[in-house]
């Protein structure tokens, strides 16, 4: 953490970028819906910040316990067993944070917030004439109420993200979850739907974040966050700004990032079933069985009966023999499968291997 945000990503072109590990903007948000349930990481956090409640309040109200204020440490150590399995806080350097803690939370910095609010006490406490003269207590230090309020300031802002971390995943994750089951409610998944439908379940509350730009890489928009939800928020919308957003595959139910507006119902991981005793996956899997994309003119399968349409007109004029077009047959099922799991085939040689000339060539060269 420093005074700008207590961790920072690099947003550039549809791409973030957290600590040198760069993925598609709107990962994260896919991460969180698949982690949510793994080990139970948002109630164990939720677990340990209780034990930070009475400090909390106890600074609110103007004193300080000093037991409470150095065991901080400990508790904000029990939330690090559980934060690492959680990303993007599996890729930050948890042990610098760790030292940060260590030093803020000592004897000798409630020794400086017990003074300053016992003069603070004494300043608020002033007679009005005084007030009126601009004559202020010898209890009054600038420089020390300075260096106190930044202190304060720190050690507030700190128990604030740590605290309300677990309230902050388990929201992320509910409203996510909610875009995700009400996608297909959407005419189009165009930018400007799925945004709609974004800032519907989301709000239109503007993230609090600070920004900068960097040019370390790429020109790239830095932005720093002072929690996590705000995180997840800002990675959903930066994704949604091109074409990305989350979905539920229906054969692993396991969620995954789209980077078309295609109806794509089905992940590329593999199948929770084996298919004649392979593993497959899920795309593959479902085309297997029959189970169709929702969009009835799915380039893929287009094209492949197109294919298979005048493989049949060819072998019933002569042009082909029955092996032959069993053969071609074969081959552009085989193209067919492989353009249903890999999307960047499908979008660019899968069109070409498919035309009638470059299949019957390789189908002849097969042959021999």
């Amino acid at each position: 953490m420093n005074d700008k945000g207590f961790f920072y990503a690099d947003y550039s072109v549809g791409k973030v970028t957290v600590a040198s590990k760069t993925v598609d903007a709107g990962q994260y948000a896919v991460d969180l819906l698949n982690q949510y349930y793994k080990d139970d990481t948002a109630a164990r956090i939720s677990v340990f910040r209780a034990e930070n409640w009475e400090l909390e309040d106890t600074l609110s109200k103007g004193y300080l316990n000093p037991r409470l204020f150095v065991e901080a440490v400990t508790v904000i150590n029990n939330i690090f067993t559980a934060l690492p399995k959680l990303k993007p806080f599996n890729l930050i350097d948890i042990g610098q944070e760790k030292e940060r803690i260590a030093k803020l939370f000592t004897y000798e910095n409630a020794e400086i917030l017990s003074e300053y609010f016992r003069r603070k006490g004494k300043v608020q406490n002033i007679k009005e004439e005084y007030i009126i003269l601009g004559i202020l207590p010898s209890e009054y230090d600038k420089d020390f109420f300075t260096k106190a309020e930044k202190l304060l300031n720190e050690v507030n802002t700190t128990l604030g993200f740590y605290d309300n971390l677990g309230d902050d995943i388990t929201l992320a994750f509910n409203k996510l979850r909610r875009f995700v089951l009400r996608l297909d409610e959407l005419e189009k998944f165009s930018k400007e739907h799925l945004s709609q439908l974004a800032t519907d379940i989301f709000g239109e509350k503007v993230i609090p974040t600070n920004t900068e730009y960097t040019s370390e890489s790429l020109v790239a928009r830095r932005l720093y966050f002072n929690s996590f939800y705000s995180f997840i928020v800002t990675d959903l919308f930066e994704g949604i700004q091109y074409g990305h957003y989350p979905r539920q595959c229906e054969i692993c139910k396991k969620h995954f990032l789209m980077l078309t507006a295609r109806r794509q119902k089905y992940c590329n991981g593999y199948a929770p079933f084996k298919y004649k005793g392979k593993r497959v996956t899920c795309r593959r899997y479902a085309a297997y069985i029959n189970l169709k994309e929702r969009c009835e003119n799915d380039p893929a399968l287009r094209i492949y009966r197109n294919r298979c349409g005048s493989i049949r007109v060819d072998k019933s004029r002569g042009k082909i023999t029955p092996e032959f077009a069993e053969l071609a047959t074969r081959l552009a099922e085989d193209r067919m499968y492989r353009a249903v799991e890999e999307t960047e085939y499908e979008f660019t040689q899968y069109p070409k291997d498919m035309e009638k000339k470059k299949l019957y060539e390789d189908t002849a060269k097969s042959m021999k």
